[in-house]
């Protein structure tokens, strides 16, 4: 009897925190940013919500989740979105930042 072929697949890389928080950096353009929800699990990061005040005070929420699902929501890949919300906390907009795909980041916003 034959055995079956061996199918080898590619395991997923997982962003590290550093990784993420680089990107942060980038989204927020050299200010400031705040740490507002974070959640890991046993392969580590999967959810990471920062804010950054813009100088009419507003500001933008960015937000990391890694492909999966969770408590918190769930996704079809691993990307950060931004939403921009008015001096009012009023929501005014968003967009995709980045999507991760393989073992690398493409700026998409």
């Amino acid at each position: 009897m034959e055995k079956p072929p061996i199918v080898e697949t590619a395991k997923e890389h997982i962003p590290s925190t550093e990784e993420v928080r680089d990107l942060f950096e980038q989204c927020a353009k050299g200010e400031p940013f705040e740490e507002t929800r974070r959640r890991e699990d046993e392969k580590g990061l999967y959810l990471l919500e920062v804010k950054v005040l813009d100088e009419d005070g507003g500001y933008a929420e960015y937000s990391y989740m890694r492909k999966g699902r969770y408590a918190e929501g769930q996704a079809q890949e691993t990307r950060i979105d931004v939403v921009y919300f008015d001096e009012d906390d009023i929501p005014m907009g968003g967009d995709s930042f980045a999507k991760h795909e393989g073992e690398k980041w493409s700026v998409v916003g």
